[in-house]
């Protein structure tokens, strides 16, 4: 009887395990492999079929400026939001774990609950020239003579995009922290507190050192989710004005379904895939996060 019920435990548990490895290949292995396969394709839309392309597809990304502009744009632009993400995430959820509310917490955590397109609205309406409320506050307040077009330049467009994505991402890392920052014991800070510590080098020596692995963790994963990002950025500015916000995805979803190219929208994605797979290995390997949450 015992046999037979570890015997269906363990049908079970390879059913399961088909099931998941099914999932995997059906939704990572399959698109990436595709995609990597149509960056070698003359392919799109009004194409018969494939034909094979070589390598001609990355000596064409390659030898455009515009890629490369959208590399560097790209770059900065997730450098820059998982910094503020991060710092800003931090600071919000030690304030929230020592003077919260649940009622404060749920309304830091809400951009995060708002769907991306809701957001982009919001923020659009927000900075809108004519009747946007920065552009009035800053007007009648005397900072600036006549409203901003936020969409009017590389960098105004870009510090709207950022500021946006901060907004809606950050509670992303205040959730993580907060959870982490709970496990700390309290005889932690007791035995620092009669060593004489104060607030400043109790957060320095002690809960940051003690949020290590959490840090880690958010800094690899908000890096590549922001690097990735593609919905915020075409709802807000549709890659402009000139390219001024047009990062790799958007150049590749351009390639791929504005310019009816899929062979050279399916490289970018490649690269993008390598460029990914390059950061994570070299950050793992330097700050090893695994090893961090273990001992953690």
């Amino acid at each position: 009887m015992t046999g037979t019920k570890a015997l269906r435990r363990l049908d079970f548990s390879g059913i399961a395990l088909l099931l998941v490895a099914i999932l995997f290949i059906a939704v990572m292995i399959i698109p990436v492999t595709w995609a990597i396969v149509l960056g070698f394709t003359n392919s799109g839309p009004f194409q018969a079929g494939m034909t094979f392309a070589g390598f001609d597809n990355y000596q064409t990304i390659f030898s455009d400026p515009a890629f490369w502009r959208a590399l560097v744009i790209g770059l900065i632009y997730a450098t820059i939001s998982t910094v503020l993400e991060v710092i800003l995430g931090v600071g919000i959820a030690i304030l929230i774990f020592r003077h919260g509310s649940p009622f404060v917490t749920s309304f830091v955590l809400m951009p995060y609950m708002i769907p991306t397109v809701t957001t982009a609205l919001v923020w659009r309406w927000m900075t809108d020239s004519l009747n946007g409320i920065f552009n009035q506050l800053m007007v009648h307040s005397g900072l600036i003579h006549s409203a901003i077009e936020f969409t009017s330049t590389g960098v105004l467009a870009m510090s709207l995009v950022t500021a946006a994505s901060v907004w809606q991402f950050t509670p992303f890392v205040v959730l993580v922290i907060l959870a982490n920052l709970g496990t700390i014991s309290p005889s932690v800070y007791e035995a620092a507190r009669v060593d004489g510590v104060n607030w400043w080098q109790e957060l320095i020596y002690v809960t940051i050192p003690m949020l290590r692995a959490p840090i880690l963790l958010v800094i690899l994963l908000r890096g590549i989710w922001m690097f990735n990002r593609f919905d915020i950025i075409w709802l807000l500015t549709s890659g402009g004005p000139i390219g001024g916000t047009t990062t790799l995805p958007l150049y590749a979803y351009v390639q791929a379904f504005g310019n009816n190219d899929y062979g050279v929208g399916g490289a970018v994605s490649t690269v993008i895939f390598m460029i990914l797979l390059v950061f994570g290995v070299i950050y793992i390997r330097a700050f090893h996060p695994e090893k961090e949450v273990a001992r953690g």
